[in-house]
C-alpha cells in the first residue's frame, strides 16, 4: 500500500505541474518514469484484491469460511459476520444450559444461517475498493493528457495548414504572408474600402484590382511565401483576397482566403496607433482537454477591432519545453503550424496585422550561441513563418528592423544571434561582452540621430529586459543586466532622446520602470504561458531605477499602448494598460499609465 500511495501521489504531482503549472522537460522524463511504476502497482493491487476475493468466496461455498478476512479490503465486512455468527452462538450456548440438554437448537441454526447470508452478501461484491478503481482511471487519464500535451506536433502536424494573413503594413504596401499546400497558380485582388461602403468588401462598389499570378509555395520553404501588395494609398482601408485559379465546375477559380487591413499614414504625419505587445505562448497551456487554443490571443481579440497591429516580442514557439524533437528544420517547422493550426491564432492573425522579433526559445533556452548549430534550422523555420512578414531589414541577411507609423518610429533589435555569454558579475571582460554586435548597435545609434527630431514617439524592441529589476542566476546572464557595459552606452545614447520607451517580454512577469536614463520601459509576459508561483525574481527600484508598477500572477498578461500625436503634434500623448485575465478576465485594464509627454521638435 505504501508503494501504491508514493507511486501515484508522485505521479499526480508531476502530470499535474507539467500541465497546470510549469511545462518542464524534466518533469515530463520524471513522469515518464512515474507512471509505468504507478500503474504497475495499482494494477497488481487491483489483481490482488480481486483474486483474494475470489478464493473467500470459493472457500465460503465449500464451507470452509475463515475466521479473518483473506483480504484487506474485507475486513470490515468480515468482522461484521464474525460478531453477528459469536452472538448467534453465544445466545444457543445459554439456551442450552437453560434446558439442560443436547438436543438440536433452532438457534444454532439460526447462527448458521446468518454465517452463510452474510457470506452470500461478501460474494457479491468484485473485492475490488471502489477508490482503487477511480485512481486507476484518474492514473491513466493524466497520462493521456500528458502525451496529448506533448506528443500533439508529431500526432497532428498540420501538412494541409491554409495561412492568409496581413504582416507588415506600410503607407503604400503591405506584406500578405501565405501558406497554402495543394498547388494550382494564385492570384491577389485587392480594393479599398471606402466610408460609403459601410466598411464592408461584399457591399463596396469597386471593381477589384489584380496584384497579378503568381507560382504556389513550394516545400522548399514548406509551402510558405510573403508577397508584397504595392501602389496603396496612405491611411486607406483595404480588403484582399487570395484566389486559386484552378477552375471547377462552378467557378474559375477558388477563393482561398480574404483579409482587411489599414495603411499607415504618410511618413512624418501626426498619427494613432493603437497597437498590443506581450511574448511568450504555449498552445494549450494550461492544458485543457478537446482543440488547443492560445489562450492569450482569445483574450485579444475581444480588443481586436480597434488593434491597428501587434507587435510580439519572442518566444512566439518553445522548441525545447516539454521537449525537444530535434535540430531539423522540420522540428522547428512543426511548432509553429501548431500555433497558427489554434483557432485564435487564425482569427487573430487575419484580423490584425503581427510583427514580430524572436528570442531563445525560437532556438533553444537562453541561446548564446551566435550561429552554430541548430541557429541556422531555426532561423529559417522563423524567416518562412514570422521573419519574411516583418517589414525589410537593412540586409537581407539580418533581422533586426526599423519601421515608422506616421511620426511614431520603432526599431526592433535581434537580441540573440550576435550577444556573448556573460559568465560572472564583476568580471573584467564585460566590458568585451555585447548582446547587439557591433554592425547592429551602429545601425540603431544612426536611426537615434535620424529620428530624434523628425519622429513624436519612438519604441526600442528588446525581446529581453533592459531593467535590472530581475536579478536571479538567470535574468543576470540573460537579459541586460548581464551586458552592463553595453546598456550602459545604449542608455547613455537615449537618454538624450526625448518621448523614448522600450518594450521587452521574456520573464513571465510583468513590470513597468524608469530606467535610471529616464526613460521608460513596459516589459510584459506571458501572453499566453506559465508563471513561476510563490516566486517573486524582481527587486524594485534597482540600481536608480523607479519601479512603476509590478505583477506576478496570471497565465495571460499582455499590454495595449495607444499613441496619438495628432491632439497635440508638439506633445505626444502614450498610454500604456496593462490587461490580464486574473482582472475582469480582461474586458477592462488591470492598470493604465500615462507619460508624460515632452517637445521633441
Amino acid at each position: 500500500m505504501r508503494a501504491l500511495h508514493v507511486a501515484s501521489i508522485l505521479h499526480i504531482v508531476l502530470a499535474s505541474f507539467l500541465l497546470w503549472v510549469v511545462p518542464l522537460q524534466y518533469a515530463f522524463f520524471a513522469d515518464l518514469a512515474a507512471f509505468p511504476v504507478a500503474l504497475f502497482v495499482l494494477v497488481r493491487d487491483i489483481v490482488s484484491s480481486w483474486y483474494a476475493s475470489a478464493i473467500a468466496v470459493d472457500l465460503r461455498r465449500r464451507g470452509s469460511i475463515p475466521d479473518q478476512s483473506t483480504s484487506e479490503s474485507h475486513e470490515a465486512s468480515n468482522s461484521a459476520v464474525a460478531a453477528e455468527a459469536s452472538g448467534v452462538r453465544k445466545r444457543a450456548t445459554a439456551a442450552r444450559a437453560r434446558r439442560g440438554s443436547d438436543g438440536p437448537d433452532p438457534t444454532v441454526s439460526a447462527a448458521a444461517n446468518a454465517s452463510c447470508a452474510a457470506g452470500s452478501r461478501l460474494s457479491d461484491a468484485s473485492g475490488v475498493p471502489k477508490i482503487k478503481i477511480i485512481l486507476l482511471v484518474v492514473q491513466i487519464a493524466l497520462f493521456a493528457m500528458v502525451l496529448d500535451f506533448v506528443y500533439r506536433p508529431l500526432v497532428f502536424p498540420g501538412d494541409n495548414l491554409l495561412i492568409f494573413r496581413p504582416g507588415f503594413v506600410a503607407h503604400d504596401s503591405a506584406k500578405l504572408h501565405i501558406r497554402y499546400a495543394d498547388g494550382g497558380k494564385l492570384e491577389l485582388r485587392y480594393r479599398p474600402l471606402t466610408a460609403e461602403t459601410g466598411g464592408s468588401a461584399k457591399a463596396a462598389n469597386v471593381p477589384w484590382d489584380s496584384a497579378g499570378l503568381f507560382d504556389p509555395p513550394t516545400d522548399h520553404t514548406d509551402y510558405t511565401k510573403t508577397v508584397d501588395l504595392e501602389k496603396l494609398k496612405p491611411a486607406t482601408r483595404y480588403a484582399v483576397e487570395l484566389h486559386n485559379l484552378a477552375p471547377t465546375l462552378h467557378a474559375k477559380s477558388v477563393l482561398l482566403g480574404s483579409v482587411e487591413f489599414t495603411t499607415s499614414p504618410v511618413p512624418g504625419q501626426p498619427a494613432r496607433l493603437r497597437f498590443g505587445t506581450g511574448s511568450c505562448i504555449k498552445p494549450n497551456f494550461p492544458y485543457r482537454p478537446g482543440t488547443p487554443d492560445v489562450y492569450g490571443f482569445s483574450s485579444m481579440l475581444e480588443h481586436s477591432d480597434s488593434l491597428d497591429m501587434i507587435m510580439f516580442l519572442g518566444d512566439f514557439v518553445y522548441a525545447d519545453l516539454p521537449l525537444y524533437f530535434g535540430t531539423e528544420t522540420d522540428d522547428y517547422r512543426r511548432l509553429y503550424r501548431q500555433v497558427y493550426m489554434a483557432p485564435s491564432t487564425r482569427r487573430l492573425a487575419r484580423k490584425v496585422p503581427m510583427l514580430h522579433v524572436y528570442d531563445d526559445h525560437e532556438i533553444k533556452n537562453n541561446w548564446h550561441s551566435n550561429d552554430s548549430p541548430p541557429m541556422g534550422s531555426a532561423m529559417a523555420a522563423y524567416a518562412e513563418y514570422n521573419g519574411r512578414p516583418n517589414p525589410p531589414p537593412p540586409t537581407p541577411d539580418v533581422a533586426y528592423y526599423n519601421f515608422t507609423y506616421g511620426d511614431i518610429a520603432f526599431y526592433a533589435w535581434d537580441t540573440r544571434r550576435y550577444r556573448t555569454l556573460w559568465e560572472e558579475r564583476g568580471s573584467k571582460d564585460n566590458g568585451e561582452k555585447s548582446m547587439l554586435g557591433a554592425a547592429q548597435k551602429a545601425h540603431f545609434a544612426s536611426w537615434l540621430r535620424d529620428v530624434n527630431h523628425t519622429a513624436a514617439v519612438k519604441f526600442v524592441v528588446s525581446s529581453v529586459p533592459v531593467t535590472t529589476g530581475w536579478s536571479n542566476k538567470d535574468s543576470s546572464q540573460d537579459t541586460w543586466r548581464g551586458y552592463p557595459t553595453e546598456r550602459a552606452e545604449i542608455l547613455q545614447l537615449t537618454q538624450h532622446i526625448p518621448n523614448l520607451f522600450f518594450l521587452s517580454g521574456d520573464r513571465h512577469e510583468m513590470a513597468a520602470v524608469q530606467l535610471a536614463s529616464g526613460n521608460i520601459e513596459f516589459s510584459t509576459s506571458p501572453v499566453s504561458q506559465f508563471t513561476f508561483p510563490f516566486i517573486s525574481m524582481f527587486v524594485r527600484d534597482s540600481e536608480g531605477e523607479s519601479t512603476l508598477h509590478y505583477r506576478r500572477p496570471g497565465h495571460v498578461k499582455y499590454g495595449i499602448l495607444d499613441v496619438d500625436t495628432q491632439s497635440d503634434p508638439e506633445i505626444p500623448r502614450v498610454t500604456y494598460s496593462l490587461y490580464t485575465t486574473d482582472v475582469d478576465k480582461a474586458r477592462s485594464p488591470a492598470w493604465v499609465y500615462e507619460a508624460k509627454g515632452a517637445p521633441w521638435r
